[in-house]
């Protein structure tokens, strides 16, 4: 009795997380698709943040790894990260150009392995339709952000990662309900 038990406790608490996960992408995915621009705005500085912290921590390990004859190749990449962080965060249109440009080619590839997933896998099985359209409408938008660049860039990356937020957190709780009621 307690071997069947265990199972759907633990599948509850892992469809409960996922659940949880799937809601908050839903909440950023609608905020992103209210306010594109921002979303844009707000994930190219936080890339560029994200660099300048790394180049910075790169910089100082350098000085770390002197003793194993790396301090020019670790002092290096570090200026690298560093001036391709700042770079970012004072040229937020020509960054966000950029990304939106390999948002683009992202979004074709998780389309692509997405729709491949649901008919290998069969993810949810009864709901792995939800995540075939998932993966079609991420390689739509991925066609349709290759198609509009660079001229959508500054409202197409915050829009579209919203959208795929959006259906990504939906088809994962659509997975995750299909799984709870698979044990119940």
């Amino acid at each position: 009795m307690t071997m069947d038990t265990q199972p759907s406790t633990e599948t509850k608490t892992a469809t409960g997380w996922v659940m949880a996960l799937s809601i908050g992408l839903i909440i950023l995915g609608i905020l992103a698709i209210l306010m594109p621009a921002i979303a844009a705005a707000v994930f190219t500085s936080a890339l560029g943040w994200i660099a300048v912290v790394s180049g910075i921590l790169q910089i100082l390990q350098a000085f770390q790894a002197q003793a194993i004859r790396a301090l020019w190749l670790s002092l290096g990449v570090g200026v690298f990260y560093l001036v391709a962080g700042l770079y970012i965060l004072f040229n937020l249109s020509k960054a966000t150009a950029a990304l939106t440009l390999a948002f683009g080619l992202l979004f074709i590839a998780e389309g692509i392995f997405t729709i491949v997933m649901a008919f290998t896998y069969r993810a949810g099985r009864t709901m792995s339709w939800f995540v075939a359209i998932n993966g079609i409408i991420t390689l739509i938008l991925g066609i349709l952000v290759i198609n509009r660049w660079p001229f959508g860039s500054l409202w197409l990356i915050g829009f579209y990662v919203g959208v795929s937020l959006l259906f990504s957190g939906a088809s994962l709780l659509g997975a995750a309900v299909a799984a709870r009621r698979e044990v119940a």
